[in-house]
């Protein structure tokens, strides 16, 4: 299955057009890099492939992606496997994963960040090895459900836990996941390749919503320090506090 699934994103890759990989270049921000290596150039073709592309009005939220042009048109007729894979690429989503264990079945069990910590078994023996030494982690990559589990694109991303949550609180909306997943790469990919801090990235929407809201009075300042005392850690009770309380 992984040399067929690899063999149809080959096939996808070589159809890109110019502008699309050009695309691609200016949101990863790769004009800056004298060489591209294979990890560099993955992302560089999952983003031309997955990246939305400008509409008439300039908007690229309403743009189509090469992969919606391109995974219908692949000479698979006579493979049914390649035509199953194709026809699963353009629902492949962006996501962050919490990998737990090893699953008996080959592969590993894992839960999506952005799915309310939905179950998903990924079939990837890296993954497998990687949790079996190393205990759980988290990633975020792009993965298709060719059922009855998820395959991965190849493309991983290693997440500290504070990142993954940033990825998750930034999504100020909950209708806005879906949308959120469509650009994610986009977000994660720079921030991996340029040594950028991906908290502060992710948690930019959630803090501009934040700020708006403070400002039009849909927020008081008294209720925002209550929330936030209960939230962030505080200063450790001194040494004469716990004495007197313990009296």
């Amino acid at each position: 299955m992984r040399e067929a699934f690899n063999d149809v994103l080959q096939l996808c890759v070589e159809r890109l057009g110019k502008s699309e990989l050009k695309l691609a270049e200016e949101v990863l921000g790769l004009a800056e890099f004298a060489g591209i290596s294979a990890n560099v150039s993955e992302m560089l073709a999952d983003t031309a492939l997955y990246s939305r592309k400008p509409s008439s009005s300039g908007s690229r939220t309403a743009g189509r992606r090469a992969i919606d042009r391109i995974a219908p048109r692949l000479p698979l007729k006579r493979d049914p496997l390649g035509v199953h894979i194709a026809a699963r690429l353009p629902a492949a989503r962006f996501s962050v994963l919490l990998v737990e264990r090893v699953h008996e079945g080959g592969g590993v069990l894992a839960r999506d960040l952005l799915e309310d910590g939905a179950t998903v078994h990924v079939m990837d023996r890296a993954l497998a090895a990687q949790v079996a030494a190393l205990g759980g982690f988290q990633i975020a990559g792009r993965f298709v459900d060719l059922e009855p589990w998820y395959i991965g694109f190849g493309i991983v991303v290693p997440l500290r836990k504070s990142e993954a949550v940033a990825i998750r609180l930034g999504i100020v909306d909950e209708a806005d996941i879906t949308q959120a997943r469509v650009a994610l790469h986009e977000l994660v990919y720079p921030a991996h390749l340029h040594d950028l801090d991906l908290v502060m990235l992710a948690l930019e929407p959630a803090i501009t919503a934040l700020a708006h809201a403070i400002d039009t009075g849909d927020l008081g300042i008294d209720d925002l320090a209550t929330g936030l005392g209960a939230l962030l850690p505080g200063k450790p009770t001194s040494k004469r506090k716990r004495k007197a309380s313990a009296r």
